[in-house]
Protein backbone atom coordinates (compact mmCIF):
# COMPACT_ATOMS: atom_id res chain seq x y z
CA UNK A 1 0.00 0.00 0.00
CA UNK A 2 2.72 2.45 0.80
CA UNK A 3 4.28 2.00 -2.15
CA UNK A 4 1.05 2.82 -4.65
CA UNK A 5 0.83 6.07 -2.25
CA UNK A 6 4.28 7.08 -3.30
CA UNK A 7 3.19 6.29 -7.27
CA UNK A 8 -0.07 8.16 -7.01
CA UNK A 9 1.84 11.16 -5.32
CA UNK A 10 4.58 11.06 -7.87
CA UNK A 11 2.49 10.93 -10.35
CA UNK A 12 -0.05 14.40 -8.88
CA UNK A 13 3.56 15.97 -8.45
CA UNK A 14 4.27 15.41 -12.01
CA UNK A 15 0.90 16.68 -13.75
CA UNK A 16 1.29 19.80 -11.33
CA UNK A 17 4.30 20.18 -12.32
CA UNK A 18 3.01 20.40 -15.52
CA UNK A 19 0.10 22.46 -15.08
CA UNK A 20 2.40 25.54 -13.34
CA UNK A 21 5.04 24.84 -16.61
CA UNK A 22 2.03 25.51 -19.01
CA UNK A 23 0.43 28.48 -16.88
CA UNK A 24 4.34 29.87 -16.93
CA UNK A 25 4.98 30.10 -20.99
CA UNK A 26 1.30 31.70 -21.44
CA UNK A 27 2.64 34.43 -18.61
CA UNK A 28 5.87 34.39 -20.37
CA UNK A 29 4.59 35.03 -23.64
CA UNK A 30 1.94 37.67 -22.45
CA UNK A 31 4.94 39.12 -20.26
CA UNK A 32 7.42 39.35 -23.67
CA UNK A 33 4.51 41.02 -25.70
CA UNK A 34 3.90 43.24 -23.15
CA UNK A 35 7.52 44.29 -23.30
CA UNK A 36 7.45 44.63 -27.14
CA UNK A 37 5.00 47.44 -26.85
CA UNK A 38 6.54 48.95 -24.52
CA UNK A 39 9.79 49.06 -26.44
CA UNK A 40 7.86 50.39 -29.35
CA UNK A 41 6.31 53.48 -27.35
CA UNK A 42 9.86 54.13 -26.35
CA UNK A 43 10.87 54.83 -29.78
CA UNK A 44 7.97 55.79 -30.75
CA UNK A 45 9.12 58.79 -28.29
CA UNK A 46 12.42 58.97 -29.90
CA UNK A 47 10.86 59.81 -33.32
CA UNK A 48 8.83 62.54 -32.31
CA UNK A 49 11.42 63.39 -29.35
CA UNK A 50 7.96 63.49 -26.93
CA UNK A 51 10.45 62.80 -24.21
CA UNK A 52 11.86 66.19 -24.80
CA UNK A 53 10.62 68.55 -21.53
CA UNK A 54 12.27 70.59 -18.63
CA UNK A 55 14.36 68.81 -16.50
CA UNK A 56 14.75 66.21 -18.87
CA UNK A 57 18.33 65.30 -19.94
CA UNK A 58 18.20 61.88 -21.60
CA UNK A 59 15.66 59.91 -23.37
CA UNK A 60 16.75 57.21 -20.72
CA UNK A 61 16.19 59.41 -18.12
CA UNK A 62 12.52 59.90 -19.31
CA UNK A 63 12.17 56.18 -19.51
CA UNK A 64 13.57 55.76 -15.99
CA UNK A 65 11.14 58.28 -14.87
CA UNK A 66 7.68 57.40 -17.07
CA UNK A 67 8.27 53.65 -16.60
CA UNK A 68 9.61 53.40 -12.81
CA UNK A 69 12.35 51.40 -13.88
CA UNK A 70 16.32 51.31 -12.94
CA UNK A 71 18.83 53.69 -15.01
CA UNK A 72 20.50 49.96 -16.02
CA UNK A 73 16.97 48.84 -17.66
CA UNK A 74 15.92 52.16 -19.17
CA UNK A 75 19.75 52.19 -20.93
CA UNK A 76 18.60 48.81 -22.76
CA UNK A 77 15.08 49.67 -23.38
CA UNK A 78 16.39 53.20 -24.97
CA UNK A 79 19.35 50.86 -26.82
CA UNK A 80 16.77 48.08 -28.00
CA UNK A 81 14.11 51.06 -29.11
CA UNK A 82 16.91 52.80 -31.32
CA UNK A 83 18.16 49.22 -33.10
CA UNK A 84 14.81 47.37 -33.31
CA UNK A 85 13.52 48.68 -36.19
CA UNK A 86 16.74 47.12 -38.11
CA UNK A 87 15.50 43.69 -37.43
CA UNK A 88 12.11 43.08 -38.94
CA UNK A 89 12.43 39.09 -37.53
CA UNK A 90 13.60 39.73 -34.40
CA UNK A 91 10.55 42.63 -33.76
CA UNK A 92 7.93 40.00 -34.92
CA UNK A 93 9.33 37.51 -33.10
CA UNK A 94 8.75 39.88 -29.63
CA UNK A 95 5.70 41.28 -30.30
CA UNK A 96 4.36 37.97 -30.79
CA UNK A 97 5.79 36.80 -27.64
CA UNK A 98 8.55 34.33 -28.61
CA UNK A 99 11.19 36.20 -27.23
CA UNK A 100 12.04 37.98 -23.78
CA UNK A 101 13.64 41.20 -23.15
CA UNK A 102 16.88 39.50 -22.60
CA UNK A 103 17.18 37.79 -25.99
CA UNK A 104 16.43 40.89 -27.26
CA UNK A 105 18.73 42.96 -26.04
CA UNK A 106 21.66 40.52 -26.84
CA UNK A 107 20.09 40.68 -30.68
CA UNK A 108 19.94 44.20 -30.77
CA UNK A 109 23.56 44.76 -29.19
CA UNK A 110 25.82 42.29 -31.80
CA UNK A 111 23.69 41.06 -34.50
CA UNK A 112 24.19 43.16 -37.88
CA UNK A 113 20.97 43.61 -40.22
CA UNK A 114 21.99 40.56 -42.43
CA UNK A 115 21.91 38.48 -40.06
CA UNK A 116 18.20 39.00 -38.70
CA UNK A 117 15.99 35.94 -39.92
CA UNK A 118 18.93 33.47 -38.48
CA UNK A 119 19.90 34.86 -35.37
CA UNK A 120 16.18 35.20 -34.25
CA UNK A 121 15.51 31.53 -35.14
CA UNK A 122 18.67 30.59 -32.91
CA UNK A 123 17.31 32.73 -30.28
CA UNK A 124 14.07 30.74 -29.65
CA UNK A 125 16.23 28.21 -28.93
CA UNK A 126 19.08 29.20 -26.77
CA UNK A 127 19.04 30.53 -23.22
CA UNK A 128 20.35 34.54 -22.56
CA UNK A 129 23.95 33.27 -21.60
CA UNK A 130 24.51 30.78 -25.09
CA UNK A 131 22.89 33.67 -27.01
CA UNK A 132 25.92 36.26 -25.45
CA UNK A 133 28.54 34.02 -25.79
CA UNK A 134 27.67 33.21 -29.11
CA UNK A 135 27.41 36.35 -30.59
CA UNK A 136 29.80 38.41 -28.56
CA UNK A 137 32.62 36.03 -29.85
CA UNK A 138 31.59 35.79 -33.63
CA UNK A 139 33.73 37.09 -36.09
CA UNK A 140 30.85 39.36 -37.89
CA UNK A 141 31.82 40.57 -41.50
CA UNK A 142 31.24 44.23 -41.63
CA UNK A 143 28.50 45.90 -42.99
CA UNK A 144 28.32 46.75 -46.61
CA UNK A 145 28.28 50.51 -45.77
CA UNK A 146 30.80 49.91 -43.56
CA UNK A 147 32.81 48.72 -46.44
CA UNK A 148 32.22 51.79 -48.26
CA UNK A 149 33.08 54.24 -45.05
CA UNK A 150 36.33 52.39 -45.01
CA UNK A 151 37.33 52.73 -48.71
CA UNK A 152 36.29 56.15 -48.50
CA UNK A 153 38.99 57.26 -45.89
CA UNK A 154 36.43 57.78 -43.05
CA UNK A 155 38.75 57.80 -39.48
CA UNK A 156 38.47 54.79 -37.46
CA UNK A 157 37.29 55.36 -33.63
CA UNK A 158 40.36 55.02 -31.35
CA UNK A 159 40.21 52.02 -28.81
CA UNK A 160 38.20 52.91 -25.99
CA UNK A 161 40.99 52.60 -22.59
CA UNK A 162 40.06 54.01 -19.46
CA UNK A 163 40.61 53.08 -15.37
CA UNK A 164 39.06 54.88 -13.26
CA UNK A 165 39.40 54.55 -9.36
CA UNK A 166 38.33 56.60 -5.88
CA UNK A 167 36.32 56.16 -2.99
CA UNK A 168 31.82 56.20 -2.66
CA UNK A 169 29.83 58.15 -0.91
CA UNK A 170 29.80 54.94 1.46
CA UNK A 171 33.55 55.23 2.08
CA UNK A 172 34.31 52.20 -0.18
CA UNK A 173 37.40 52.33 -2.64
CA UNK A 174 35.90 51.73 -6.34
CA UNK A 175 37.56 50.21 -9.50
CA UNK A 176 36.73 50.64 -13.03
CA UNK A 177 38.46 49.88 -15.86
CA UNK A 178 37.70 49.29 -19.73
CA UNK A 179 40.51 48.63 -22.30
CA UNK A 180 40.72 46.39 -25.61
CA UNK A 181 39.90 42.84 -25.31
CA UNK A 182 43.25 41.57 -25.57
CA UNK A 183 44.79 44.15 -22.90
CA UNK A 184 41.78 43.01 -20.79
CA UNK A 185 42.41 39.35 -21.66
CA UNK A 186 45.97 40.43 -20.13
CA UNK A 187 44.15 41.50 -16.45
CA UNK A 188 41.98 38.61 -16.46
CA UNK A 189 44.48 35.80 -16.86
CA UNK A 190 46.52 37.37 -14.03
CA UNK A 191 43.66 37.70 -11.83
CA UNK A 192 43.32 34.32 -12.59
CA UNK A 193 46.37 33.22 -11.62
CA UNK A 194 46.81 35.27 -7.93
CA UNK A 195 42.81 33.40 -7.27
CA UNK A 196 44.40 29.52 -8.00
CA UNK A 197 48.16 30.85 -6.25
CA UNK A 198 45.32 32.06 -2.93
CA UNK A 199 43.91 28.51 -3.26
CA UNK A 200 47.54 26.21 -3.99
CA UNK A 201 48.83 27.93 -0.75
CA UNK A 202 45.79 27.31 1.18
CA UNK A 203 45.30 30.47 2.21
CA UNK A 204 41.47 30.64 1.23
CA UNK A 205 39.61 27.67 -0.02
CA UNK A 206 37.29 30.08 -2.12
CA UNK A 207 39.00 32.90 -2.66
CA UNK A 208 37.13 35.87 -4.42
CA UNK A 209 38.30 38.32 -7.45
CA UNK A 210 38.76 40.82 -4.65
CA UNK A 211 41.11 38.71 -3.08
CA UNK A 212 43.02 37.64 -6.44
CA UNK A 213 43.51 41.99 -6.77
CA UNK A 214 44.48 42.66 -3.85
CA UNK A 215 47.66 39.14 -4.10
CA UNK A 216 48.31 40.83 -7.38
CA UNK A 217 48.86 44.24 -5.66
CA UNK A 218 51.35 42.61 -2.72
CA UNK A 219 53.29 40.13 -5.77
CA UNK A 220 54.09 43.94 -7.70
CA UNK A 221 55.00 45.45 -4.33
CA UNK A 222 57.42 42.54 -3.99
CA UNK A 223 55.93 40.64 -1.85
CA UNK A 224 55.54 37.03 -3.88
CA UNK A 225 58.30 36.32 -6.64
CA UNK A 226 56.09 35.75 -10.06
CA UNK A 227 56.79 32.79 -12.40
CA UNK A 228 57.40 34.58 -15.86
CA UNK A 229 58.81 31.24 -18.20
CA UNK A 230 55.32 29.52 -16.50
CA UNK A 231 52.58 29.00 -19.29
CA UNK A 232 49.79 29.74 -16.70
CA UNK A 233 50.53 33.36 -17.48
CA UNK A 234 50.45 33.06 -20.97
CA UNK A 235 47.00 34.84 -22.62
CA UNK A 236 45.56 32.10 -24.87
CA UNK A 237 44.55 32.89 -28.47
CA UNK A 238 42.77 30.26 -30.08
CA UNK A 239 43.29 30.69 -34.16
CA UNK A 240 41.59 29.05 -37.33
CA UNK A 241 41.00 29.62 -40.85
CA UNK A 242 37.64 31.71 -41.50
CA UNK A 243 35.56 32.37 -44.71
CA UNK A 244 37.12 35.73 -44.80
CA UNK A 245 40.65 34.74 -43.65
CA UNK A 246 42.42 34.23 -40.10
CA UNK A 247 40.74 34.24 -37.26
CA UNK A 248 41.88 34.92 -33.78
CA UNK A 249 39.65 34.58 -30.68
CA UNK A 250 40.65 35.05 -27.33
CA UNK A 251 40.46 31.70 -24.72
CA UNK A 252 36.30 31.83 -23.98
CA UNK A 253 36.41 35.40 -25.02
CA UNK A 254 35.79 38.00 -28.40
CA UNK A 255 37.24 37.73 -32.01
CA UNK A 256 40.11 40.07 -31.68
CA UNK A 257 40.72 42.53 -34.77
CA UNK A 258 42.94 41.65 -37.49
CA UNK A 259 45.83 44.67 -36.16
CA UNK A 260 45.97 43.01 -32.59
CA UNK A 261 46.22 39.63 -34.14
CA UNK A 262 48.85 40.61 -36.27
CA UNK A 263 50.20 42.86 -33.40
CA UNK A 264 50.14 39.29 -31.16
CA UNK A 265 51.49 36.93 -33.41
CA UNK A 266 54.57 39.34 -34.33
CA UNK A 267 55.90 39.59 -30.73
CA UNK A 268 53.62 39.15 -27.78
CA UNK A 269 53.10 36.84 -24.84
CA UNK A 270 50.60 34.42 -25.78
CA UNK A 271 49.81 30.85 -25.78
CA UNK A 272 48.18 29.73 -29.96
CA UNK A 273 46.45 27.10 -30.25
CA UNK A 274 45.23 26.23 -33.45
CA UNK A 275 42.18 24.14 -34.08
CA UNK A 276 40.37 22.31 -37.33
CA UNK A 277 36.86 22.85 -37.44
CA UNK A 278 37.26 23.14 -33.76
CA UNK A 279 38.41 20.21 -32.97
CA UNK A 280 41.91 19.96 -31.54
CA UNK A 281 44.25 16.60 -31.85
CA UNK A 282 42.84 13.97 -30.56
CA UNK A 283 45.12 11.30 -28.55
CA UNK A 284 42.66 8.21 -28.16
CA UNK A 285 43.36 5.59 -25.54
CA UNK A 286 47.12 6.64 -25.22
CA UNK A 287 45.51 8.95 -21.92
CA UNK A 288 43.64 9.22 -19.39
CA UNK A 289 44.38 12.45 -18.18
CA UNK A 290 43.38 15.59 -20.97
CA UNK A 291 46.03 17.64 -22.31
CA UNK A 292 46.31 20.99 -21.90
CA UNK A 293 46.16 21.78 -25.29
CA UNK A 294 43.01 19.96 -25.89
CA UNK A 295 41.37 21.16 -22.40
CA UNK A 296 41.82 24.67 -23.85
CA UNK A 297 39.72 23.33 -27.16
CA UNK A 298 37.31 21.88 -24.80
CA UNK A 299 36.42 24.53 -22.74
CA UNK A 300 36.58 27.69 -26.01
CA UNK A 301 34.29 24.46 -27.72
CA UNK A 302 31.78 24.25 -25.11
CA UNK A 303 32.09 27.79 -23.34
CA UNK A 304 30.04 26.76 -20.34
CA UNK A 305 29.22 23.76 -18.17
CA UNK A 306 27.22 21.57 -21.30
CA UNK A 307 24.41 21.02 -19.16
CA UNK A 308 21.23 22.27 -20.71
CA UNK A 309 20.47 25.59 -18.18
CA UNK A 310 24.02 25.43 -16.37
CA UNK A 311 25.71 29.24 -17.00
CA UNK A 312 28.79 28.28 -14.83
CA UNK A 313 31.85 28.98 -17.52
CA UNK A 314 34.81 29.34 -15.01
CA UNK A 315 36.81 26.55 -13.81
CA UNK A 316 35.32 23.73 -14.91
CA UNK A 317 36.10 20.06 -15.75
CA UNK A 318 36.45 17.77 -18.46
CA UNK A 319 34.29 15.06 -18.40
CA UNK A 320 34.47 11.55 -20.14
CA UNK A 321 31.30 10.84 -21.91
CA UNK A 322 32.36 6.68 -21.97
CA UNK A 323 34.33 6.52 -19.15
CA UNK A 324 38.24 6.12 -19.57
CA UNK A 325 37.64 2.56 -17.54
CA UNK A 326 34.81 1.43 -19.38
CA UNK A 327 36.71 1.82 -22.80
CA UNK A 328 36.47 5.39 -23.20
CA UNK A 329 38.78 7.82 -25.39
CA UNK A 330 40.39 10.94 -24.68
CA UNK A 331 39.22 12.44 -28.25
CA UNK A 332 37.31 15.78 -28.20
CA UNK A 333 34.06 14.11 -29.15
CA UNK A 334 33.56 12.02 -25.97
CA UNK A 335 34.66 14.94 -23.69
CA UNK A 336 32.71 18.00 -22.19
CA UNK A 337 32.99 20.70 -20.06
CA UNK A 338 30.66 20.29 -16.99
CA UNK A 339 31.04 22.70 -13.51
CA UNK A 340 31.84 20.63 -10.76
CA UNK A 341 28.65 20.15 -9.22
CA UNK A 342 27.22 18.59 -12.76
CA UNK A 343 30.33 16.44 -12.42
CA UNK A 344 29.68 15.17 -9.00
CA UNK A 345 26.04 14.72 -9.88
CA UNK A 346 26.54 12.66 -12.92
CA UNK A 347 29.55 10.43 -10.96
CA UNK A 348 26.58 9.85 -7.99
CA UNK A 349 24.12 8.43 -10.66
CA UNK A 350 21.72 11.15 -10.44
CA UNK A 351 22.38 12.77 -13.71
CA UNK A 352 23.06 10.91 -17.14
CA UNK A 353 24.84 11.80 -19.99
CA UNK A 354 25.27 10.24 -23.33
CA UNK A 355 26.06 11.71 -27.20
CA UNK A 356 28.40 13.04 -29.17
CA UNK A 357 30.41 15.86 -27.79
CA UNK A 358 31.76 17.52 -31.62
CA UNK A 359 28.09 17.41 -32.19
CA UNK A 360 26.27 21.08 -30.70
CA UNK A 361 22.77 19.02 -30.52
CA UNK A 362 25.01 16.04 -30.16
CA UNK A 363 24.39 15.23 -26.50
CA UNK A 364 21.36 14.00 -24.06
CA UNK A 365 21.11 15.10 -20.65
CA UNK A 366 18.30 12.94 -18.13
CA UNK A 367 17.58 13.21 -14.78
CA UNK A 368 16.99 10.45 -11.75
CA UNK A 369 13.70 10.06 -13.34
CA UNK A 370 14.83 9.60 -16.55
CA UNK A 371 13.10 12.84 -17.82
CA UNK A 372 15.88 14.70 -20.75
CA UNK A 373 16.87 18.38 -20.02
CA UNK A 374 16.09 21.11 -22.50
CA UNK A 375 18.22 24.09 -22.81
CA UNK A 376 15.67 26.81 -22.36
CA UNK A 377 11.68 27.68 -22.05
CA UNK A 378 9.43 28.12 -24.72
CA UNK A 379 6.95 30.97 -23.98
CA UNK A 380 3.57 30.41 -25.52
CA UNK A 381 1.55 33.22 -27.46
CA UNK A 382 -0.37 35.44 -24.97
CA UNK A 383 -3.48 34.44 -24.38
CA UNK A 384 -6.10 36.73 -22.50
CA UNK A 385 -4.80 37.76 -19.53
CA UNK A 386 -7.23 40.20 -17.29
CA UNK A 387 -4.89 42.97 -15.72
CA UNK A 388 -6.32 44.91 -12.80
CA UNK A 389 -5.23 48.42 -11.17
CA UNK A 390 -3.39 51.23 -13.31
CA UNK A 391 0.34 52.21 -13.28
CA UNK A 392 0.88 55.62 -12.38
CA UNK A 393 4.68 56.69 -12.76
CA UNK A 394 6.69 58.27 -10.20
CA UNK A 395 6.16 61.92 -9.44
CA UNK A 396 10.00 62.38 -10.17
CA UNK A 397 10.19 64.34 -6.89
CA UNK A 398 13.62 65.19 -5.09
CA UNK A 399 13.32 62.04 -2.35
CA UNK A 400 15.27 63.13 0.41
CA UNK A 401 16.75 60.11 3.00
CA UNK A 402 16.31 62.55 5.95
CA UNK A 403 12.05 62.48 5.90
CA UNK A 404 12.12 58.24 4.99
CA UNK A 405 11.36 56.21 7.22
CA UNK A 406 10.13 52.65 7.49
CA UNK A 407 7.62 51.22 10.94
CA UNK A 408 9.26 49.06 13.21
CA UNK A 409 7.98 45.49 13.17
CA UNK A 410 5.69 44.67 15.79
CA UNK A 411 6.95 41.52 18.07
CA UNK A 412 4.64 38.56 17.12
CA UNK A 413 3.74 36.12 20.27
Amino acid sequence: MAMVAEVQHCEERVASAADIEDELAQVCGALNATTARLVSLVGKALETEAFAGAGIHSPEQWVAWKCGVSPGRARRLVAMARRLSELPSTELAFEAGELCEDQVAVLCRYVPTYADAEAATLARHATVSQLTRTLRRYAWPPEPDEEEEKEAGQPEETEARRVDFGTTEEGAWRLSALLPPDEGALIERALDVARRGLIDDGVKDQPTWADALLAMADRSLGAAAARPSSDRHLVVVHLRDGEHGPVANLHLGPPLPDALRRLLGCDGRVRPVREVCGVALSVGRTQRIVPERTRLVIEQRDGACRVPGCERSRWLQVHHIIHWEDGGATDTANLAALCSVHHRLHHLGRLDITGNADDPDGMVFTDSAGRRLTGSGRPAPPGDLTFTGAWSHPSGERLDPRWLHFNEPTSVT
